[in-house]
């Protein structure tokens, strides 16, 4: 998306004017688009789950996708009161690709499309000053993939920030490491030994490192790959992601493990969500 984005204007927006996409307090639909006309886009960057649109002057577009929400990159023409991507392909012929609720004019002639079925997701216009004091960021933990194996350590090891718990749920709590849900969580366990209920106190500064290496291998080979779309998401072009065809225990139960150790995959209810493992080389500490 940054490479396709960066550079380009916003010329209008549009949104739905019989149920709108939300908004941030304090803004509206005519305030954004006086704010957005003709402004350059400088970066493109995320968030945990959040994406962030730097534009010029002291204003960003913070956009909270939610559970059904994605961004589209194409050309699209209103039939009929709805939204119709112009070319065949996946942007065309992906249901989930059809639920256009805000539509970004650009200079190229393409439009940048939030396609969000629930309708939850958010679009919020905020200070460049004050992004970092947004409810969704202000209490993030690190991004995964820009810290060093010893602040990963620190983060479980030092005294303030002390986590004990479920590995797997430690492993998805944004409020202590960003960006590590349901999917990845279980296949960076898979992939480093570990069982999804091993306490964190358990465990060593060698498995810890385990799993540092396995959450940095796991996460570049989910980007290469355009991500995992299971349900809703897509990538900007339309088409899936990939890495769900390559996933090792997740939603795997019942098949044998990809290690050939002789176990099988398990799935168990933990904390509401579950957990996928294998059941010989993923030990319990």
């Amino acid at each position: 998306m940054r490479k396709k984005l960066v550079g380009l204007r916003f010329k209008d927006v549009w949104t739905d004017p019989a149920k709108p996409t939300h908004i941030g307090r304090g803004a509206s639909w005519p305030l954004i688009k006086k704010v957005i006309k003709n402004k350059k886009i400088l970066d493109v960057k995320r968030r945990a789950k959040f994406i962030i649109i730097d534009i010029e002057g002291k204003y960003s577009i913070f956009i909270h996708q939610k559970i059904s929400g994605h961004l589209l990159y194409g050309t699209w023409n209103m039939e009929h009161g709805i939204w119709k991507a112009n070319k065949s392909g996946p942007l065309k012929s992906e249901r989930e690709n059809g639920y256009i609720r805000t539509i970004w004019k650009l200079s190229n002639g393409y439009q940048l499309a939030f396609s969000d079925l629930r309708r939850f997701g958010k679009v919020v216009l905020v200070k460049d000053d004050n992004l970092s004091e947004l409810p969704e960021i202000k209490k993030l933990g690190p991004e995964p993939l820009e810290i060093k194996f010893e602040k990963f350590k620190e983060l479980f090891k030092s005294a303030g920030w002390q986590k004990r718990g479920r590995i797997k749920q430690v492993l998805m709590d944004p409020f202590f490491i960003a960006g590590i849900g349901n999917i990845y969580s279980d296949e960076i366990l898979w992939d480093s030994g570990f069982h999804p209920l091993s306490r964190t106190e358990n465990l060593s500064d060698g498995d810890l490192k385990k799993i540092y290496n396995a959450t940095v291998r796991i996460l570049k080979k989910a980007i290469k790959l355009g991500g995992s779309s299971v349900e809703d998401y897509r990538m900007s072009s339309g088409e899936k992601g990939e890495y769900q065809n390559q996933t090792k225990a997740y939603q795997r139960d019942g098949e044998r493990c990809a290690r050939k150790d002789g176990g099988v995959i398990k799935r168990i209810k933990l904390g509401g969500r579950s957990a996928h493992f294998c059941s010989v080389h993923q030990k319990l500490k």
